[in-house]
């Protein structure tokens, strides 16, 4: 974890005065499934994305907590195959994010269905029980203005910590080096990241004009923070020549080409269009 991110989960509870629960994955199941996810979908980190969805859903209906708080809905502000505006997050678990996986792909190399019991949901009977919330259906979901609560709040951001390199703001998902490289698998996969993103919000927001995000996203987006390799790398086993190699496989050829140098660029990069 970052300083930022260590700090921040210690400052909601001294803030607001409440106990935090939460799950530490099984590392060794971790390790197996990020590999194997990484190698052949570009998915590393599907499990513990999934405990993200499911945890919360076992945690409200062990301690009968129908009332579950959830923030944006990812699909209907980001983008996604459930994109529709309802308060209701009851099928949040089906998202594109969080969606299961068939049993037969997660069984195997010292992974067990004991191991998996917690990216199961709970079953419908407790689910009904339940009434999962989002609050960006009642308030308008704004990622600055959020911001700017939290700091409100003794919310610390990367500042004098880190400048990622593909990114075109500090504060947003920044708990973990290595979890980043599973965000920017977009860049190979669809042609734009997170500065892409985030510029894209800023636009939205009336805090940007489009000249300038292009050149954000001409100097950063496709530039995958060594950190977030290091990391990765170190957490998995691979070297990074092996990183680089399981990555190349994943360039869309319809979008990208290698130039003289060996590097892969955009065939139609945003900052050609006329």
């Amino acid at each position: 974890m970052t300083q930022a991110g260590i700090h921040n989960l210690k400052n909601i509870s001294e803030e607001f005065g409440c106990t935090i629960i939460s799950c530490k994955p099984n590392i060794k199941v971790q390790k197996v499934l990020m590999r194997k996810f990484f190698e052949k979908y570009g998915k590393p980190t599907w499990y513990v994305d999934r405990l993200i969805y499911t945890f919360p859903l076992h945690m409200a209906a062990k301690f009968n907590t129908p009332m579950l708080c959830y923030g944006e809905n990812v699909s209907f502000e980001y983008g996604g195959n459930a994109d529709k505006e309802t308060y209701s997050a009851m099928d949040q678990i089906e998202n594109g994010v969080a969606v299961g996986m068939p049993m037969e792909e997660l069984l195997g190399d010292g992974v067990t269905e004991n191991d998996l019991s917690l990216t199961l949901a709970p079953n419908a009977e407790e689910r009904a029980k339940l009434d999962p919330f989002y609050m960006s259906y009642f308030v308008p979901w704004n990622s600055y203005k959020n911001y700017q609560i939290a700091k409100a709040h003794g919310f610390h951001d990367l500042t004098h910590e880190w400048d990622r390199t593909h990114h075109a703001e500090n504060f947003d998902q920044i708990d973990s080096r290595a979890y980043l490289v599973h965000s920017w698998l977009k860049y190979p996969k669809f042609g734009h990241a997170a500065a892409t993103d985030y510029t894209a919000r800023y636009i939205r927001y009336g805090m940007m004009t489009r000249d300038e995000a292009v050149r954000i996203i001409k100097e950063r987006d496709g530039k995958l923070d060594p950190l977030c390799v290091r990391d990765f790398c170190d957490f998995c086993g691979y070297t990074e020549s092996e990183f680089w190699r399981i990555m190349d496989k994943f360039y869309n050829r319809d979008l990208f080409e290698k130039n003289d140098y060996g590097e892969w660029q955009l065939k139609h990069p945003i900052w050609e269009e006329k």
